[in-house]
């Protein structure tokens, strides 16, 4: 039993921190979309239609992360929904949410229901729902509704057993004399009696697994996850495709040196096996999407592919995890680039 457990506490280490919540719940959004509409609009008087191309495109690509067609009252609506485990950074999500509800209705011109969706507990709290400009003259109001999954009863969505919702139950409100384990350990034992196709179940097993990793450590839940389960998931299996290297993801989440050493000892090994330079530049876009909220892949690749020197790269990747600034992370490359060619030309 201890080396089982074991094969699954290393198994949980290729789950990297960066992105695999957005990848959950951006599954759910795909694989569910009528509970999750369901959810977010509380109303059954809808027909779904389609997932909508959520790419907006002006002078760069911006990327919403779900956007869905569905018809109320016989009229084409489209539901927005903005996926955040923490607060947003710079933009803040209100700049950002007024950026992308503008461009959508440029692009599409239909009614918008706009909803942003805290994954953890502590995200959320200061959120205003909206911008709200009362200049006589010149009114812009522009409203999205906050949801905090914290402040939803759990035990109600669990006992309306949609599927959709119940990677997002460790995340809900639990009853007060259960913990977060216990409650989770309940939430993943429902899961496991819904009646549906062995596959989609497993995936939903694997996705409140890692949902539940923002209230506790996922290795205190191992009994649940068996290995099969683990092994036969395409969500799990997506995530690690996806994933950077997760002791680099996990020294940025935690903050702690040994992991952000232990993250550089991964990329040079895995270095080795696919090319140390695409693996860490690979590593830096990551962060550097992680950190501002974007793809910087098309501004940065052009520029730090041209450095062949892996001592500079590592270099750039270490001020990646603390730049304030994408310009002045751009600024610093070419500083960089330009310094080196000078030094090889004397």
């Amino acid at each position: 039993m201890d080396e089982y457990n074991k094969e699954l506490t290393q198994s949980d280490e290729k789950i990297p921190p960066h992105q695999q919540y957005d990848i959950v719940a951006k599954e759910a959004f795909y694989s569910f979309p009528k509970d999750l509409i369901q959810f977010l609009t509380n109303r059954r008087d809808f027909e779904f239609i389609e997932h909508v191309d959520s790419n907006l495109t002006t002078v760069e690509v911006r990327h919403m992360d779900i956007l869905l067609k569905i018809l109320i009252d016989q009229q084409p609506v489209l539901i927005h929904c903005e996926i955040q485990t923490n607060d947003s950074g710079y933009p803040n999500m209100v700049q950002r949410n007024v950026g992308y509800l503008g461009r959508c209705f440029e692009k599409y011109g239909l009614p918008i229901y706009s909803y942003v969706l805290y994954l953890r507990s502590s995200a959320g709290m200061r959120d205003p729902g909206g911008y709200f400009q009362e200049v006589p003259g010149h009114r812009f109001i522009v409203e999205y509704q906050v949801i905090r999954l914290s402040e939803i009863d759990g035990e109600t969505i669990l006992q309306a057993q949609q599927p959709g919702l119940m990677p997002f139950t460790p995340l809900m409100k639990s009853p007060v004399d259960m913990s977060d384990v216990e409650w989770t350990t309940h939430c993943a034992e429902v899961t496991q009696q819904l009646s549906m196709n062995v596959e989609l179940r497993n995936n939903l097993l694997v996705e409140l697994w890692v949902m539940s990793g923002l209230v506790h450590e996922r290795q205190k839940l191992m009994s649940l996850i068996k290995e099969n389960i683990m092994e036969d998931s395409t969500v799990y299996q997506m995530i690690i495709e996806r994933g950077i290297e997760q002791g680099i993801e996990q020294g940025i989440e935690q903050g702690i040196e040994q992991g952000i050493e232990r993250g550089i000892e991964q990329g040079i090994e895995q270095g080795k096996k696919q090319g140390a330079k695409e693996s860490t530049i690979e590593s830096i876009i990551g962060i550097l999407d992680n950190r501002f909220e974007m793809d910087t892949a098309p501004v940065l690749t052009p520029i730090l592919q041209p450095i062949n020197d892996l001592q500079t790269l590592r270099s750039l990747f270490n001020e990646a995890l603390e730049i304030d600034h994408l310009e002045h992370f751009i600024r610093l490359i070419q500083t960089t680039t330009n310094r080196a060619n000078s030094n090889s030309e004397n």
